[in-house]
């Protein structure tokens, strides 16, 4: 069952016994009142005949009168004093009676006060009201006799009435509760359907807050939690994504150590060498390796840090890292033809070495890439900026604002002939920033580019 519906049920019971209560008991009230106000009367009327009848009777009657004399006398004067309705006894003797009722039967009266009963007789509620009279050692009893059938007559086509005008208050109290609760619940309503969206996926739903109610807050709590789901889901889309980036990064970063491990060991396989030269190749390889299990921990370490925010850097040698990058990828530009300069005037810097390292050859390899053979790549630190120069193809104004976002190339039929996927420049932008540091491009097409890291804090 619905919400409104619920509500609107509760309240229209409570509201029709609310009704019901009040209808009782001003029918009660009301009933009570005619009802005794019809009492009242009689028992005036039943008073005041019975006081003028004993008055006369004491004036004019004489002890010497005979019992049948004061019977008439008292038959005259009722006479004169009474309606159809009274009626007098004397004991057993019926003096005055116009009515087929037998008031002694249902009131015997005793001692002095006024009685009355009210009796049901022949379907006909009869109230009698009498008072015993005594006149010269006589006891009379006078009674004063109405029907008040229609009191409770009344009483019943009043109940009817109050029935009747409460089903229609209850009916029109209905439907306006109905129309009522379910305007005032239509944000909950709408609170369902947007909860079910967020559910089925949509977090961008949202309720308007018009009024600054206990619904109004629930709105406006769900709206707040749905805006901190919609941002966690997509700090959580965001996550996968760059897991998912760093995972295919990792592939495309063991490239270059692959190349030199592959170089080296060519040269061992196809040269004749001396126990010196070979030594040295051997060490190369053992050290690209090891530089490949650093890396492939570094790349998974990225996962981690880039929830986290933070990376640990420790100063280190520039110029250790500039020789050692030189080491890294000397067959790879061996092979392609080219010549690195490496030039350094910066002592240390802050850094996580293998990290960055990755980074500067990214660098490099995209450089030699663009370059020709027999060009020169530049690889400089001055300063707080890292910077590696090619003269080669250049790339378009228009495409490096681009250039760091997973998987685009500017060459793509190049790109794949080389082996990319466009991912080294968005793994180099993101060690960049754990450096709190940032990549810059300067490039004219046809004249080359300059690619620099960029360390913003003092360092």
């Amino acid at each position: 069952m619905r919400l409104w519906l619920k509500v609107s049920l509760v309240s229209l019971i409570v509201a029709t016994a609310a009704v019901s209560a009040c209808s009782l008991i001003m029918l009660t009230g009301s009933g009570r009142s005619n009802l005794d106000l019809a009492v009242q009367n009689t028992l005036t009327d039943q008073q005041v005949r019975a006081a003028s009848w004993s008055t006369a009777m004491d004036d004019q009657i004489d002890r010497q009168y005979s019992d049948t004399a004061k019977r008439s006398l008292a038959r005259y004067l009722i006479g004169k004093f009474a309606d159809e309705n009274t009626i007098l006894l004397a004991g057993d003797d019926v003096i005055y009676n116009c009515t087929t009722i037998e008031p002694d039967r249902y009131l015997p009266i005793s001692g002095t006060s006024q009685q009355y009963v009210i009796v049901e007789i022949d379907g006909s509620s009869i109230l009698i009201a009498g008072s015993l009279e005594t006149i010269e050692d006589t006891d009379y009893q006078l009674y004063a006799v109405r029907d008040i059938t229609s009191v409770f007559t009344g009483i019943e086509e009043m109940a009817h009435r109050f029935a009747l005008i409460n089903l229609a208050a209850v009916v029109l109290t209905g439907a306006i509760l109905m129309a009522l609760v379910r305007l005032v619940l239509k944000p909950i309503d709408t609170l369902s359907r947007n909860a079910q969206s967020i559910a089925d996926g949509i977090y961008d739903r949202r309720i308007p807050v018009r009024e600054s109610d206990e619904v109004g807050n629930l709105a406006d709590s769900f709206n707040r939690m749905a805006e901190a789901v919609e941002i966690r889901v997509r700090e959580l889309r965001d996550e996968a994504d760059r897991r998912t980036l760093l995972m295919s990064a990792l592939t495309h970063e063991l490239k270059t150590p692959m190349t030199g491990i592959s170089g080296n060991a060519q040269t061992l396989l196809g040269t004749k060498m001396t126990e010196e030269e070979k030594e040295d190749s051997l060490l190369r390889i053992d050290a690209e390796c090891k530089r490949i299990e650093r890396l492939s921990q570094k790349m998974m370490q990225l996962i981690v840090l880039r929830q986290n925010g933070e990376l640990t850097l420790q100063p280190a040698s520039v110029q250790k890292l500039l020789d050692g990058i030189a080491a890294s990828c000397a067959e790879q530009i061996r092979q392609r033809g080219l010549t690195l300069q490496v030039e350094c005037d910066r002592d240390v810097l802050p850094m996580e070495a293998d990290l960055l390292t990755s980074l500067l050859l990214n660098l490099i390899d995209n450089a030699g890439k663009a370059s020709s053979p027999g060009g020169t790549i530049e690889l400089r630190a001055h300063g707080n900026v890292i910077s590696v120069t090619d003269h080669g193809k250049g790339i378009p104004k228009e495409e490096l604002d681009k250039i760091t976002q997973p998987f685009y190339m500017v060459d793509k039929s190049r790109a794949r002939k080389a082996g990319g996927i466009g991912l080294g420049l968005a793994l180099a932008d993101e060690i960049a920033r754990l450096h709190h540091a940032g990549l810059e491009f300067e490039s004219e097409p046809g004249t080359g580019t300059i690619a620099k890291v960029v360390f913003y804090e003092d360092v």
